[in-house]
């Protein structure tokens, strides 16, 4: 599978596409188009996110994390964050191991 030919870039609202998913895990990609915020939530488990492609304002706790390509980012248990896309298309996935 080639993630680019599954996914869309909107500015209106983030698009998911799984890669996998089953009891143990959950493994995502999420496109944001610029501007595109991905609302506040919370993660039910420890989180790892991925920058593939363009960058993203990853705000949690009220600080700002600018992330860009191929950094990697710890999402934290229970805590309220949000994502904004920087860029026309911004594309990160994210691992949860249950």
């Amino acid at each position: 599978m080639n993630i680019l030919e599954n996914i869309t870039f909107s500015t209106e609202k983030p698009n998911v596409l799984y890669l996998r998913k089953n009891e143990k895990v959950k493994y995502f990609a999420i496109a944001l188009g610029k501007n595109a915020v991905l609302k506040k939530h919370t993660a039910p488990v420890v989180s790892t996110l991925v920058v593939l492609k363009g960058e993203i304002n990853f705000i949690l706790d009220g600080k700002v994390h600018h992330l860009k390509p191929f950094d990697v980012f710890e999402i934290p248990l229970d805590i309220e964050h949000e994502v904004h896309g920087l860029f026309d298309e911004n594309l990160f996935t994210v691992n949860q191991e249950f």
